[in-house]
């Protein structure tokens, strides 16, 4: 995963480490029993100057989600996906 500049536009914003996660990139939540690959599509700083991404389910059958960035980068919640 590469820096991408709306990275670099929250971290000059907040002065914080800012998670390296872009659009494109493909995580698979821990635990969840059957493995469902979701995908960054979009990448947003909220009010507060933190990174959030909105995932898309791969399958695109179940929905998307909007989530704070660092925690697609915590491997407690987080694995990154293997690429297509």
């Amino acid at each position: 995963m590469s820096q991408c500049s709306i990275c670099l536009a929250a971290a000059n914003m907040t002065k914080k480490l800012i998670p390296h996660v872009q659009s494109g990139d493909r995580f698979i939540k821990v635990g969840e029993p059957h493995g469902k690959i979701w995908q960054v599509v979009n990448l947003s700083i909220a009010v507060d100057g933190i990174l959030h991404a909105r995932l898309q389910d791969d399958s695109r059958i179940n929905g998307s989600m909007t989530i704070a960035a660092g925690v697609l980068t915590d491997p407690r919640f987080w694995s990154v996906a293997l690429p297509i």
